[in-house]
């Protein structure tokens, strides 16, 4: 708790730099850390799981009372033609220890443990995904909110340009050289500006109380800015890449999903052998010799012990095992049917991946052109409107197209470095860079 309202504070006093915002994402996400409990519990399950081949000791005690007489212990031949008095009660307490232990199962137990190691590597590849699902997310959001903060300067900017315009055409209106239409449609462009001004508020507002829940924190005020270099020679090895993402944690959780399938069914085919358990025994009953006994009321005691090994061989049960080993090998099969589908999956996402980067390229270089070519023709139409060679329609059009194309511009921009952002998450570079 104290952490967080550290954080809170410090980001209410300067502007928290990307790496910072992940920092507080990952130490504050509940996804995260229920995703490392889940590797503490697959760790916990199998240490359980090979624990369970050494048995299990149990200490056992018990009080019956019997209607008729008892002896402590059974009796033999010999010890009845003996002579001795052989103790007897109505009130029998018992105590002992006893232990048992599973010496052949079929290798059930073996099977259970490499199931459980491999959920356990599930488990921690699970773990590493949501690491960079958070990741992604936090950078995807700040480089949102840092593209409609440099939209929303370029649209004040606009904004002022108009809000002079607007002046200029009212006086020139009021001194009989304009018409009065002109002031109107001044006007509604000033209006228009204003509204997609109010647009990017919004969106600045709602994607920074997203990046606040993804942080986990009350609010964000301020980002540190981020130089973006835009790479147009960027020559990616798809080749490489290719190789590469069969290497990550999204294939790595398939390929371990078909191995513990395989060893469900190793261990469904268990149920085909006999099952051999060992047990031992020691105690001592004891009780008060009944009335009828010729010690009566005397509390004696007799040791109790036995081994025991035992063979239990299911031969017939109408087909069930059968049933059971199919149903087995049925998931096998889906699981490698996942796998394939994983690989293709992750093919498809690359090449998206790799379109986004080029698509994103290609866009900034356009908007780029575009602008250039923009402004210096807003600045010719803005002469001509000064000397009348045009209208006012004329220069309110080639300064909205001038206002987009700066828009277009900055947006190419930050999809570019969000297009990068991206293939890091799918190539699970994340938490590297």
């Amino acid at each position: 708790m104290k952490f967080i309202l550290l954080v809170v504070f410090a980001l209410n006093l300067y502007a928290i730099s990307l790496d910072e915002a992940i920092d507080v994402a990952l130490k504050n996400s509940t996804e995260l850390k229920k995703s490392s409990l889940g590797v503490d519990l697959a760790k916990k399950s199998l240490d359980e799981k090979k624990l369970s081949n050494y048995g299990k000791v149990d200490l056992i005690a018990s009080f019956t009372h019997y209607n008729l007489p008892r002896t402590l212990t059974p009796l033999t031949p010999s010890r009845m033609q003996s002579g001795d008095i052989i103790p007897s009660t109505e009130d029998m307490y018992s105590i002992g220890v006893s232990y048992s232990v599973n010496l052949f199962n079929g290798f059930a137990d073996t099977s259970a443990i490499e199931v459980s190691s491999l959920q356990k590597e599930i488990s921690k590849n699970m773990h590493l995904l949501s690491k960079e699902q958070i990741i992604y997310n936090v950078k995807s959001l700040y480089i949102n909110i840092l593209s409609f903060e440099a939209q929303l300067k370029a649209q004040k900017l606009y904004i002022k340009t108009l809000e002079k315009l607007y002046e200029d055409v009212k006086l020139k209106v009021s001194l009989g050289t304009l018409a009065k239409i002109d002031k109107l449609k001044a006007l509604a462009d000033l209006k228009r500006a204003k509204s997609k001004l109010t647009d990017i508020k919004t969106n600045i507002k709602i994607l920074k109380e997203t990046l606040a829940s993804v942080m986990m924190v009350e609010s964000i005020l301020n980002l540190e800015k981020i130089e973006i270099e835009i790479d147009d020679s960027l020559v990616l090895h798809v080749e490489n890449l290719k190789e590469e993402i069969l290497k990550t944690s999204k294939l790595q959780v398939a390929s371990l999903n078909v191995a513990k399938k395989e060893k469900e069914e190793e261990k469904a085919q268990s149920v085909y052998y006999p099952k051999i358990s060992f047990s031992a025994f020691y105690g001592q009953n004891a009780g008060e010799n009944d009335p009828t006994n010729l010690n009566a009321g005397e509390f004696e005691n007799e040791d109790v012990w036995q081994l025991g090994l035992n063979l239990q061989w299911n031969v017939f049960d109408f087909g069930r095992k059968n049933k059971f080993v199919q149903k087995s090998r049925i998931l096998t099969m889906q699981s490698k049917l996942d796998e394939e589908k994983t690989k293709r999956d992750l093919q498809k996402v690359l090449v998206e991946a790799l379109s986004k980067i080029d698509q994103s390229i290609q866009n900034y270089k356009s908007a780029k052109i575009e602008l250039e070519l923009m402004s210096e023709t807003e600045k010719i139409e803005s002469i001509r409107y000064e000397n009348g060679a045009s209208d006012i329609n004329d220069l309110l059009y080639t300064k909205a197209r001038f206002a987009m194309a700066k828009s277009s511009y900055i947006q190419a921009k930050y999809s570019y470095q969000n297009a990068i952002y991206y293939l890091d998450y799918v190539m699970e570079r994340g938490e590297k860079k």
